[in-house]
Protein backbone atom coordinates (compact mmCIF):
# COMPACT_ATOMS: atom_id res chain seq x y z
CA UNK A 1 0.00 0.00 0.00
CA UNK A 2 1.48 3.36 -0.97
CA UNK A 3 2.19 5.89 1.74
CA UNK A 4 -0.26 8.77 2.04
CA UNK A 5 0.64 12.37 2.79
CA UNK A 6 -1.42 14.12 5.42
CA UNK A 7 -1.49 17.27 3.28
CA UNK A 8 -4.51 17.03 0.97
CA UNK A 9 -2.96 19.59 -1.39
CA UNK A 10 -0.02 17.26 -2.16
CA UNK A 11 -0.59 15.35 -5.38
CA UNK A 12 1.93 12.59 -4.67
CA UNK A 13 -0.55 10.71 -2.45
CA UNK A 14 -2.86 10.16 -5.41
CA UNK A 15 -0.50 8.40 -7.83
CA UNK A 16 -2.32 5.15 -7.18
CA UNK A 17 -5.49 6.62 -8.69
CA UNK A 18 -3.81 7.42 -12.02
CA UNK A 19 -5.12 5.14 -14.76
CA UNK A 20 -1.55 4.77 -16.02
CA UNK A 21 -0.76 2.81 -12.88
CA UNK A 22 -3.26 0.15 -13.90
CA UNK A 23 -5.52 0.62 -10.87
CA UNK A 24 -9.23 1.49 -11.09
CA UNK A 25 -10.29 5.08 -10.86
CA UNK A 26 -12.72 4.38 -8.00
CA UNK A 27 -10.04 2.81 -5.73
CA UNK A 28 -10.38 4.18 -2.18
CA UNK A 29 -8.10 6.90 -0.89
CA UNK A 30 -6.35 5.93 2.35
CA UNK A 31 -5.81 8.50 5.10
CA UNK A 32 -7.49 11.58 6.48
CA UNK A 33 -8.76 14.05 3.91
CA UNK A 34 -11.23 16.84 3.33
CA UNK A 35 -13.83 16.57 0.61
CA UNK A 36 -12.84 19.07 -2.14
CA UNK A 37 -16.52 19.84 -2.83
CA UNK A 38 -18.45 19.96 0.46
CA UNK A 39 -15.50 20.20 2.89
CA UNK A 40 -16.43 17.17 5.01
CA UNK A 41 -13.37 15.87 6.90
CA UNK A 42 -13.26 12.09 6.82
CA UNK A 43 -11.06 9.34 8.29
CA UNK A 44 -10.52 5.79 7.08
CA UNK A 45 -10.88 4.32 3.62
CA UNK A 46 -13.16 6.24 1.25
CA UNK A 47 -13.89 6.06 -2.44
CA UNK A 48 -16.76 8.54 -2.44
CA UNK A 49 -17.89 11.31 -0.12
CA UNK A 50 -20.82 10.10 2.03
CA UNK A 51 -22.32 13.60 2.01
CA UNK A 52 -22.10 14.79 -1.65
CA UNK A 53 -21.15 11.57 -3.44
CA UNK A 54 -18.22 12.77 -5.55
CA UNK A 55 -15.48 10.26 -6.44
CA UNK A 56 -12.29 11.44 -4.77
CA UNK A 57 -9.86 9.83 -7.19
CA UNK A 58 -11.44 11.49 -10.24
CA UNK A 59 -11.34 14.94 -8.70
CA UNK A 60 -7.78 14.57 -7.49
CA UNK A 61 -6.56 13.13 -10.77
CA UNK A 62 -8.13 16.10 -12.62
CA UNK A 63 -6.23 18.43 -10.31
CA UNK A 64 -3.01 16.56 -10.94
CA UNK A 65 -3.51 16.68 -14.73
CA UNK A 66 -4.20 20.42 -14.53
CA UNK A 67 -1.01 20.97 -12.52
CA UNK A 68 1.04 18.91 -15.01
CA UNK A 69 -0.45 20.86 -17.92
CA UNK A 70 0.47 24.11 -16.20
CA UNK A 71 4.05 22.89 -15.74
CA UNK A 72 4.22 21.92 -19.43
CA UNK A 73 2.97 25.37 -20.46
CA UNK A 74 5.65 26.98 -18.30
CA UNK A 75 8.36 24.88 -19.87
CA UNK A 76 7.06 25.59 -23.39
CA UNK A 77 7.20 29.37 -22.79
CA UNK A 78 10.79 29.34 -21.54
CA UNK A 79 12.44 28.72 -24.91
CA UNK A 80 10.73 31.63 -26.73
CA UNK A 81 11.61 33.91 -23.82
CA UNK A 82 15.24 32.84 -24.00
CA UNK A 83 15.36 33.35 -27.76
CA UNK A 84 13.72 36.78 -27.45
CA UNK A 85 16.20 37.82 -24.76
CA UNK A 86 19.12 36.62 -26.87
CA UNK A 87 17.81 38.57 -29.89
CA UNK A 88 17.44 41.73 -27.78
CA UNK A 89 20.98 41.34 -26.47
CA UNK A 90 22.34 40.91 -29.99
CA UNK A 91 20.41 43.99 -31.15
CA UNK A 92 21.83 46.07 -28.29
CA UNK A 93 25.40 44.97 -29.00
CA UNK A 94 24.88 45.58 -32.71
CA UNK A 95 23.60 49.12 -32.11
CA UNK A 96 26.56 49.84 -29.83
CA UNK A 97 28.96 48.75 -32.58
CA UNK A 98 27.09 50.95 -35.07
CA UNK A 99 27.36 54.01 -32.83
CA UNK A 100 31.04 53.43 -32.18
CA UNK A 101 32.14 52.72 -35.76
CA UNK A 102 29.63 54.20 -38.22
CA UNK A 103 30.44 57.91 -38.02
CA UNK A 104 34.28 57.64 -37.99
CA UNK A 105 34.24 55.03 -40.76
CA UNK A 106 31.86 57.14 -42.88
CA UNK A 107 34.08 60.22 -42.60
CA UNK A 108 37.21 58.18 -43.34
CA UNK A 109 35.56 56.57 -46.35
CA UNK A 110 34.31 59.96 -47.57
CA UNK A 111 37.83 61.40 -47.28
CA UNK A 112 39.18 58.54 -49.41
CA UNK A 113 36.38 58.95 -51.98
CA UNK A 114 36.90 62.71 -52.35
CA UNK A 115 40.67 62.25 -52.67
CA UNK A 116 40.38 59.58 -55.36
CA UNK A 117 37.26 60.63 -57.34
CA UNK A 118 36.31 64.26 -56.57
CA UNK A 119 34.34 64.71 -59.78
CA UNK A 120 32.19 61.65 -59.19
CA UNK A 121 31.59 62.60 -55.57
CA UNK A 122 30.52 66.12 -56.56
CA UNK A 123 27.66 64.72 -58.64
CA UNK A 124 26.08 63.61 -55.36
CA UNK A 125 27.25 66.37 -53.04
CA UNK A 126 26.02 69.00 -55.46
CA UNK A 127 22.48 68.34 -54.24
CA UNK A 128 23.43 69.07 -50.65
CA UNK A 129 25.28 72.21 -51.80
CA UNK A 130 22.27 73.53 -53.73
CA UNK A 131 19.95 72.59 -50.87
CA UNK A 132 22.13 74.74 -48.65
CA UNK A 133 21.44 77.74 -50.90
CA UNK A 134 17.72 76.98 -50.83
CA UNK A 135 17.48 76.54 -47.06
CA UNK A 136 19.37 79.79 -46.48
CA UNK A 137 16.96 81.54 -48.85
CA UNK A 138 13.90 80.12 -47.05
CA UNK A 139 15.28 81.25 -43.70
CA UNK A 140 15.62 84.76 -45.11
CA UNK A 141 12.12 84.80 -46.59
CA UNK A 142 13.00 84.19 -50.26
CA UNK A 143 11.59 81.47 -52.47
CA UNK A 144 14.18 79.08 -53.91
CA UNK A 145 14.18 75.83 -55.85
CA UNK A 146 17.31 73.68 -55.58
CA UNK A 147 18.31 72.15 -58.88
CA UNK A 148 21.35 70.57 -60.54
CA UNK A 149 24.29 72.99 -60.24
CA UNK A 150 22.08 76.06 -59.81
CA UNK A 151 19.34 77.26 -57.41
CA UNK A 152 17.02 80.02 -58.67
CA UNK A 153 16.20 82.44 -55.85
CA UNK A 154 13.32 84.94 -55.81
CA UNK A 155 14.16 88.62 -56.17
CA UNK A 156 11.88 89.79 -53.33
CA UNK A 157 10.94 88.43 -49.94
CA UNK A 158 7.81 86.31 -49.77
CA UNK A 159 6.16 86.76 -46.40
CA UNK A 160 3.66 83.99 -47.12
CA UNK A 161 6.63 81.64 -47.21
CA UNK A 162 7.88 83.02 -43.88
CA UNK A 163 4.43 82.63 -42.32
CA UNK A 164 4.27 79.04 -43.57
CA UNK A 165 7.69 78.24 -42.12
CA UNK A 166 6.78 79.85 -38.79
CA UNK A 167 3.55 77.86 -38.68
CA UNK A 168 5.27 74.57 -39.50
CA UNK A 169 8.04 75.13 -36.98
CA UNK A 170 5.54 76.15 -34.31
CA UNK A 171 3.41 73.07 -34.99
CA UNK A 172 6.50 70.88 -34.89
CA UNK A 173 7.53 72.34 -31.54
CA UNK A 174 4.02 71.80 -30.18
CA UNK A 175 3.97 68.15 -31.30
CA UNK A 176 7.40 67.58 -29.79
CA UNK A 177 6.19 69.16 -26.54
CA UNK A 178 3.17 66.84 -26.51
CA UNK A 179 5.48 63.82 -26.85
CA UNK A 180 7.92 65.24 -24.29
CA UNK A 181 10.84 65.31 -26.75
CA UNK A 182 12.53 68.35 -25.34
CA UNK A 183 15.53 68.30 -27.67
CA UNK A 184 13.27 68.80 -30.68
CA UNK A 185 11.30 71.47 -28.86
CA UNK A 186 14.55 73.42 -28.41
CA UNK A 187 15.66 72.82 -32.01
CA UNK A 188 12.33 73.94 -33.47
CA UNK A 189 12.33 77.02 -31.25
CA UNK A 190 15.92 77.88 -32.24
CA UNK A 191 15.21 77.54 -35.99
CA UNK A 192 12.02 79.56 -35.58
CA UNK A 193 13.89 82.38 -33.85
CA UNK A 194 16.67 82.26 -36.47
CA UNK A 195 14.09 82.45 -39.26
CA UNK A 196 12.48 85.55 -37.76
CA UNK A 197 15.88 87.21 -37.29
CA UNK A 198 17.00 86.49 -40.86
CA UNK A 199 13.71 87.67 -42.31
CA UNK A 200 13.12 90.77 -40.21
CA UNK A 201 16.62 91.97 -39.37
CA UNK A 202 18.80 91.21 -42.40
CA UNK A 203 18.78 93.70 -45.21
CA UNK A 204 18.50 92.47 -48.78
CA UNK A 205 22.25 92.59 -49.44
CA UNK A 206 23.05 90.79 -46.20
CA UNK A 207 20.48 88.11 -46.99
CA UNK A 208 22.05 87.62 -50.42
CA UNK A 209 25.45 87.10 -48.83
CA UNK A 210 24.04 84.49 -46.44
CA UNK A 211 22.30 82.69 -49.31
CA UNK A 212 25.52 82.63 -51.34
CA UNK A 213 27.55 81.50 -48.34
CA UNK A 214 24.95 78.81 -47.68
CA UNK A 215 26.16 76.59 -50.54
CA UNK A 216 29.29 75.12 -49.00
CA UNK A 217 27.94 76.22 -45.63
CA UNK A 218 25.03 73.86 -46.29
CA UNK A 219 27.49 71.07 -47.02
CA UNK A 220 28.77 71.52 -43.47
CA UNK A 221 25.47 72.08 -41.66
CA UNK A 222 23.13 69.88 -43.69
CA UNK A 223 25.85 67.26 -44.06
CA UNK A 224 26.16 67.10 -40.28
CA UNK A 225 22.39 66.83 -39.88
CA UNK A 226 22.30 63.96 -42.37
CA UNK A 227 25.08 62.14 -40.53
CA UNK A 228 23.26 62.52 -37.22
CA UNK A 229 20.44 60.37 -38.64
CA UNK A 230 22.59 57.39 -37.62
CA UNK A 231 21.42 58.04 -34.03
CA UNK A 232 17.71 57.81 -34.87
CA UNK A 233 15.37 56.15 -32.38
CA UNK A 234 14.75 52.41 -32.71
CA UNK A 235 11.17 52.99 -33.94
CA UNK A 236 12.02 55.82 -36.37
CA UNK A 237 11.58 55.09 -40.11
CA UNK A 238 15.17 56.24 -40.72
CA UNK A 239 16.23 53.22 -38.69
CA UNK A 240 13.52 50.66 -39.39
CA UNK A 241 13.78 51.26 -43.16
CA UNK A 242 17.61 51.52 -43.03
CA UNK A 243 17.49 55.01 -44.52
CA UNK A 244 19.97 56.25 -41.95
CA UNK A 245 22.82 54.52 -43.80
CA UNK A 246 22.12 56.38 -47.05
CA UNK A 247 21.81 59.67 -45.17
CA UNK A 248 25.06 58.99 -43.31
CA UNK A 249 26.93 58.37 -46.56
CA UNK A 250 25.50 61.46 -48.31
CA UNK A 251 26.19 63.64 -45.30
CA UNK A 252 29.77 62.42 -44.88
CA UNK A 253 30.54 62.94 -48.59
CA UNK A 254 29.08 66.47 -48.58
CA UNK A 255 30.91 67.47 -45.40
CA UNK A 256 34.27 66.07 -46.46
CA UNK A 257 34.02 67.45 -50.00
CA UNK A 258 33.61 71.01 -48.70
CA UNK A 259 36.10 70.58 -45.87
CA UNK A 260 38.92 69.40 -48.12
CA UNK A 261 38.34 72.40 -50.39
CA UNK A 262 38.45 75.04 -47.65
CA UNK A 263 41.21 73.43 -45.61
CA UNK A 264 43.38 72.92 -48.68
CA UNK A 265 45.81 75.24 -50.49
CA UNK A 266 44.64 78.65 -51.71
CA UNK A 267 45.32 77.89 -55.34
CA UNK A 268 42.69 75.13 -55.22
CA UNK A 269 39.88 77.39 -53.99
CA UNK A 270 36.97 77.58 -56.48
CA UNK A 271 37.27 81.21 -57.55
CA UNK A 272 36.37 82.11 -61.10
CA UNK A 273 33.45 81.72 -63.47
CA UNK A 274 31.70 78.87 -65.28
CA UNK A 275 28.76 78.52 -67.68
CA UNK A 276 26.37 79.48 -64.86
CA UNK A 277 28.28 82.67 -63.96
CA UNK A 278 30.56 83.58 -61.07
CA UNK A 279 31.24 80.92 -58.48
CA UNK A 280 30.03 81.45 -54.92
CA UNK A 281 33.48 82.47 -53.59
CA UNK A 282 33.89 84.87 -56.51
CA UNK A 283 30.48 86.48 -55.81
CA UNK A 284 31.34 86.97 -52.14
CA UNK A 285 34.79 88.44 -52.85
CA UNK A 286 34.06 90.49 -55.99
CA UNK A 287 30.50 91.68 -55.39
CA UNK A 288 30.35 91.89 -51.61
CA UNK A 289 33.98 92.66 -50.82
CA UNK A 290 34.91 89.67 -48.71
CA UNK A 291 38.64 88.92 -48.61
CA UNK A 292 39.82 85.42 -49.40
CA UNK A 293 41.20 85.05 -45.87
CA UNK A 294 37.87 86.11 -44.36
CA UNK A 295 36.01 83.68 -46.60
CA UNK A 296 38.25 80.75 -45.67
CA UNK A 297 38.16 81.67 -42.00
CA UNK A 298 34.36 81.75 -41.88
CA UNK A 299 33.98 78.44 -43.67
CA UNK A 300 36.51 76.75 -41.41
CA UNK A 301 34.91 78.20 -38.27
CA UNK A 302 31.57 76.82 -39.40
CA UNK A 303 33.17 73.46 -40.17
CA UNK A 304 34.79 73.30 -36.72
CA UNK A 305 31.51 74.17 -35.04
CA UNK A 306 29.86 71.29 -36.90
CA UNK A 307 32.69 68.95 -35.89
CA UNK A 308 32.15 69.90 -32.24
CA UNK A 309 28.44 69.12 -32.61
CA UNK A 310 29.24 65.78 -34.27
CA UNK A 311 31.69 64.83 -31.51
CA UNK A 312 29.14 65.73 -28.83
CA UNK A 313 26.44 63.69 -30.58
CA UNK A 314 28.87 60.80 -31.06
CA UNK A 315 29.78 60.75 -27.35
CA UNK A 316 26.14 61.04 -26.28
CA UNK A 317 25.05 58.29 -28.67
CA UNK A 318 27.76 55.87 -27.53
CA UNK A 319 27.06 56.64 -23.86
CA UNK A 320 23.33 56.10 -24.33
CA UNK A 321 23.86 52.79 -26.10
CA UNK A 322 26.43 51.69 -23.50
CA UNK A 323 23.93 52.23 -20.68
CA UNK A 324 21.38 50.02 -22.47
CA UNK A 325 23.80 47.28 -23.48
CA UNK A 326 23.36 43.79 -21.96
CA UNK A 327 25.54 42.83 -19.02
Amino acid sequence: MPSVSQDPSCLCQYDASDARCGRPVREPIHGRMECPKCGLVQDGIHAECPRCGIVFAKVLRARKDAALALMDDGRSSVQPDVERTRAEQQALWGELRVRVLALPCALLGAWAAVKTSPGLVRIFTMWVHESGHAVAAWLCGYTAWPGPWITPVGSERNFVLTATMVGLLGFGAFRAWQRERWFWVLMAAAVLLFTLCCTLLLRKGQARQLITFGGDGGCFVLGSVLMLAIYARADHPFRTERLRWALLIFGALAFMDAYLVWSGPFDHLPFGEDEHGLSDPAVLTEEFGWSALLLVDRYLKLARACIVALVAAYAAGVAQSSVRRPL
